[in-house]
């Protein structure tokens, strides 16, 4: 059966999204291991991308979406494939399925992933397979078209997923985390540096501070990211209970500096806290942001090499964390 490679979700601007449990009894019983279902549902969206439907989607979209539909071409291909589950250095892969639309001058797609590590979770019942993230690569109006035959065809539920500041919080240092996890004390810093490089960090505020302040940027050179790594530079009065000393170091510093306490934790109960949140975060190797876009870089490797890069591993981590928050969404804090 013809499978694709997890690495396929690196390196791509994600639009992410939750999804409720796919439900496609009515067609087949299972999906994931199901090439001629899968089969099926490209045709299908296919005819209803190239159908009358066009029109609509078309008609619906902003002049500059509609400027760049129309400079896509025809669509040549449309696949669904499994992601390949096949361990890689003994870590498992995301089980899911890989969406591509082949346009004559531009690749679309999309990814509805599982947690690897919970796969008795993916067919909850007989008919019915839960991929909870959904990761889209689509203009808007394309977007709207594929989450509506998601919805026509599974009868299942789509919604953005938000990443408050906790999650924003918790990813960067458990990325550091994996990072430090390849190499020795010694040169886990020149590894964290090359890979992360400079650190730049977008606050946003809540009323009664907004609108007259929205949000700040603030930018952690390569030269000093290190040093907010370092044990002691501050004490944070909050409850952040991090494993590394980065987010409380850097709350401990805009308090002294800038007087504003940083919402690191998602601590409901901190009326102050709650109008000082990080809504996203960009490096070298990642982004994410909070009204739900995620983007991880990996370096380019053949196919068959199973050595796992430091930046890899940080990367699978990040993702596995989405996608456990799109399976609880807003039950629980991250």
């Amino acid at each position: 059966m013809e499978q694709v490679s997890h690495r396929q979700l690196f390196n791509t601007s994600w639009t992410i999204h939750r999804l409720s449990p796919l439900h496609h009894g009515k067609d087949c019983e299972t999906l994931l291991d199901n090439q001629a279902a899968l089969k099926v549902y490209a045709a299908r969206l296919r005819d209803q991308l190239t159908g009358d439907i066009l029109a609509g989607l078309h008609s619906s979209a902003t002049t500059a979406e509609d400027d760049a539909l129309s400079k896509t071409g025809a669509l040549r291909r449309c696949h669904w494939l499994p992601i390949s589950t096949e361990s890689s250095a003994g870590r498992a892969t995301f089980p899911g399925i890989l969406v591509t639309l082949e346009y004559e001058n531009i690749i679309y797609k999309a990814a509805l992933l599982a947690d690897p590590n919970n796969t008795s979770g993916l067919n909850e019942r007989e008919g019915s397979t839960f991929l909870p993230l959904l990761l889209t690569r689509f203009p808007n109006a394309l977007r709207q078209t594929f989450i509506s035959f998601l919805s026509a065809n599974f009868d299942t539920y789509c919604s953005t997923l938000r990443l408050p500041s906790n999650f924003l919080c918790t990813g960067m240092e458990t990325f550091i985390d994996e990072l430090r996890g390849f190499a020795s004390q010694s040169t886990a810093n020149a590894i964290i540096e090359d890979t992360i490089k400079e650190l730049q960090l977008t606050l946003a505020f809540s009323p009664p501070i907004a609108p007259a302040l929205r949000s700040l940027n603030i930018g952690i050179s390569r030269n000093s990211l290190i040093d907010f790594l370092r044990d002691g530079v501050g004490k944070s009065k909050g409850k952040q209970k991090a494993r590394s000393p980065l987010i409380s170091n850097l709350t401990a510093y805009l308090e002294k500096h800038l007087a504003m306490k940083l919402d690191s934790d998602g601590s409901a109960g901190n009326e102050v806290a709650k109008h000082v949140r990080l809504s996203k975060v960009a490096c070298a190797a990642f982004v994410l942001g909070g009204e739900g876009r995620m983007k991880l870089v990996v370096a380019e490797q053949p196919e068959d090499d199973e050595e796992i890069l430091p930046a890899q591993r940080a990367s699978e981590t990040l993702l596995l964390a989405a996608i456990r928050k799109a399976v609880i969404g807003d039950q629980a804090a991250t």
